[in-house]
């Protein structure tokens, strides 16, 4: 039997929420981790950063020709995405959409690899011609030891990674500048939420970006994992029988 989908009559509009923040934070940890708790429930929709598992070209690369290539690819990828989004949040309605990085982080990337400036004013262009579907921002950030500590631990998941230069500091301080830059000073307060993970484990991440998520939407965590399944309340109806 194939999964069960419907649409929802509701007249709510649907929270479109990108978790960000640099490489080796925890933020897409952090994504799997909510979607494996609210796995099966309709009320949320999740979508990854890319479509393609193993990039063309090298993210972080200090040639400025193939920086410039893997930026467009991770673009290209957003956009996909967005279109998306757009789709499902034109279909149904009262949905959480969860969105692993935010769109900005091309431009944040592309600024911190200093791009040629004809490079970066494309991207900055393409990106401008799209409208993106995007309600509510939730940084995570750390101390750059933290965050490289936290990279080579999970260094060993994808041997790719090894090319992508994230445990370079300066480079991954320039990131956190930019970061900085685009969403906490450019961007509307209440339009961005900044979690420092500094001294969080994962468990506490995700209790916060919950009670942000309920302060959005209204949204109980609570229900849903108090709320028995439809199975066992057959089974308790049977064993009364």
């Amino acid at each position: 039997m194939g999964r069960k989908t419907y649409r929802n009559k509701g007249k709510k509009d649907n929270i479109v929420i990108s978790i960000a923040g640099a490489h080796g934070v925890g933020k897409t940890t952090i994504f799997y981790k909510l979607k494996k708790d609210v796995e099966d429930n309709y009320k949320f929709k999740f979508f990854p950063e890319r479509y393609v598992k193993k990039p063309p070209f090298p993210f972080g690369s200090k040639n400025k020709q193939i920086a410039f290539r893997s930026e467009m690819h991770f673009l290209q990828q957003f956009i996909r995405r967005n279109k998306n989004v757009w789709n499902f949040d034109n279909r149904y309605n009262g949905r959480i959409l969860i969105l692993d990085r935010t769109p900005l982080c091309v431009l944040v990337y592309s600024k911190s690899l200093f791009l040629k400036e004809k490079d970066y004013n494309l991207i900055l262009d393409m990106f401008n011609s799209v409208k993106w579907r995007e309600d509510y921002i939730i940084y995570l950030t750390a101390d750059p030891e933290t965050i490289i500590k936290r990279t080579i631990r999970r260094g060993s998941l994808e041997k790719i990674r090894s090319q992508w230069n994230e445990t370079e500091r300066e480079y991954l301080e320039n990131v956190l500048s930019f970061y900085n830059q685009f969403l906490v000073n450019e961007q509307k307060e209440e339009k961005i939420f900044i979690i420092n993970t500094e001294d969080m484990n994962p468990d506490d991440v995700l209790k916060k970006i919950k009670e942000i998520i309920t302060k959005l939407s209204d949204y109980s965590f609570k229900t849903h994992i108090e709320h028995p399944s439809t199975q066992m309340n057959l089974f308790r109806f049977l064993k009364r029988k």
